[in-house]
């Protein structure tokens, strides 16, 4: 994949983007309620989270901060201070019931921006991992590839929106070949984390290797990297009798085609607290023992 099918990709991207927010402030029928969430600062992103609280907008002003995040795509737009490892979030919903011509101009430009999205992507990840960075600065010095990557998510005349939090783990099965072809390529990238030298890296990564290869060829080995605390949105359809839930990091566009916008209820997101989400229906999960602390890595016993 070159660099110029990137800037590319992105150029038109950002100009459906540019294309949404101008038909999204034009609107006038709207029932919007975004939630802010706290900024995490550099040097924060590993700290336990035991308690969000968030600060709720509603009308013309959620509409603006969701144009604000839709937009924010590159590092210099947003402050110094605030961490780029984590993601920057906005759960909620705006809700509009725009004429027709102009619903099917949003429907258009949320499915181009989405696969431009999915394009963009699938560009970046079919590089190389070890050649990854450098790729993206060069194209695209300061992107934000986590604003970049994450889809909209539209709904028509759903019934109920309710907003609540979620937690979890990323598993993945991982085999033994595929680790020690992960640990090898970054033995010899030659590439050194800042806070490491270049001898105690090779070494960590040679002992490593070691320890995978002395595995059984056939051990179960998975990688359970834990996913901080997300917000969520439940949306509930009657006619179906059927609940969808959504990962909510940006606002989910609801319209109200067949529906008025008064028909559309929307809930409220509660500040989260640690101790107060319940664990319900959660399967027997079989032993696992850590191996690799820095990748997260497990295997089964």
């Amino acid at each position: 994949m070159s660099k110029q099918q990137l800037i590319s990709s992105f150029n038109l991207l950002e100009s459906n983007i540019n294309l949404l927010c101008q038909l999204l402030q034009a609107q006038k029928d709207i029932n919007a309620a975004v939630f802010s969430l706290p900024e995490t600062l550099k040097g924060d992103e590993n700290n336990e989270i035991n308690s969000i609280f968030v600060d709720k907008h509603t009308g013309h002003d959620a509409i603006t901060q969701t144009i604000e995040l839709f937009k924010l795509l590159f590092i210099h737009k947003k402050s110094e201070l605030v961490s780029n490892k984590t993601a920057i979030r906005l759960p909620g919903a705006i809700c509009l019931a725009p004429s027709y011509t102009e619903y099917k101009q949003f429907q258009q430009l949320i499915s181009d921006i989405n696969q431009l999205k999915i394009d963009i992507k699938q560009i970046v990840t079919h590089v190389d991992e070890a050649h990854r960075f450098e790729f993206i600065r060069e194209s695209l010095h300061g992107l934000l590839t986590l604003n970049t990557y994450r889809t909209l998510t539209a709904v028509v005349d759903p019934d109920t929106i309710r907003f609540g939090w979620a937690n979890k783990k990323v598993i993945n099965k991982v085999t033994q070949e595929e680790m020690l072809n992960r640990l090898q390529a970054s033995l010899e990238s030659g590439r050194t984390p800042a806070h490491l030298q270049r001898e105690h890296w090779q070494l960590q990564l040679e002992t490593e290797i070691q320890l995978v290869r002395s595995l059984p060829h056939d051990c179960i080995l998975k990688t359970q990297r834990p996913v901080k605390v997300q917000p969520i949105a439940r949306v509930w359809d009657k006619e179906t009798q059927k609940q969808t839930q959504y990962p909510c990091a940006t606002p989910i566009l609801v319209f109200a085609v067949d529906k008025a916008l008064s028909d559309i209820k929307l809930g409220e997101l509660a500040d989260y607290h640690q101790d107060s989400i319940a664990l319900r229906n959660r399967p027997k999960a079989k032993p696992v023992e850590l191996l690799i602390p820095r990748l997260n890595l497990y295997i089964e016993r």
